[in-house]
């Protein structure tokens, strides 16, 4: 027989009933859910490296959502675990994706040390743009946002920003030559 020496350091105490009177039915699966947390938690932790507390209240509660039928099975800790099971792949997959999705835009995120001293003109003179005309230039350049979508942010009309784009760079290219 396996041991695992991830266990909990104390048993749980559902919702602090512990002095409430509770219908059979609770009553049964409160003593269900003692019995079978410890050995929940162990696999939990070991299946997702973690604190797996969190996973195993999520098979909990869907084990007290369907309790009518699963305290029926010949084995309702084994459906349990099989919940708590799905949820740690669950776990996994969410994990990839994100790390997946992270290392994309690392590798997408262009990193410079220092800016050009043209780069510091250039967004020094936006500072000194009206509003507008520097919410455009913004979002059209640092954001990489179309004209349609700049419209949008703004509620304003797409000939709105391609004009207010337009004069601010003319404006732009005035205040650089100088």
């Amino acid at each position: 027989m396996h041991t695992c020496a991830i266990t909990p350091t104390e048993r749980p105490v559902p919702l602090g009933l512990d002095n409430v009177e509770l219908s059979p039915t609770a009553a049964e699966f409160d003593v269900f859910y003692r019995r079978e947390f410890p050995s929940l938690v162990a696999v939990a932790t070991a299946l997702s490296g973690h604190d797996g507390e969190d996973l195993v209240h999520d098979a909990m509660v869907k084990t007290l959502m369907h309790w009518t039928r699963v305290r029926e099975l010949d084995r309702p800790g084994g459906w349990c675990h099989r919940v708590l099971i799905n949820r740690c792949r669950t776990w996994w997959r969410r994990k990839r994706t994100e790390a997946l999705f992270l290392a994309r835009q690392r590798r997408d995120e262009p990193s410079m040390t220092q800016h050009s001293d043209e780069t510091i003109a250039f967004w020094t003179a936006v500072r000194q743009l009206p509003e507008r005309p520097r919410l455009v230039v913004t979002l059209f350049y640092a954001a990489d946002r179309t004209t349609a979508e700049v419209a949008s942010i703004l509620d304003v009309p797409e000939g709105t920003v391609r004009s207010d784009l337009s004069r601010a760079r003319h404006a732009l290219a005035r205040e650089l030559e100088n």
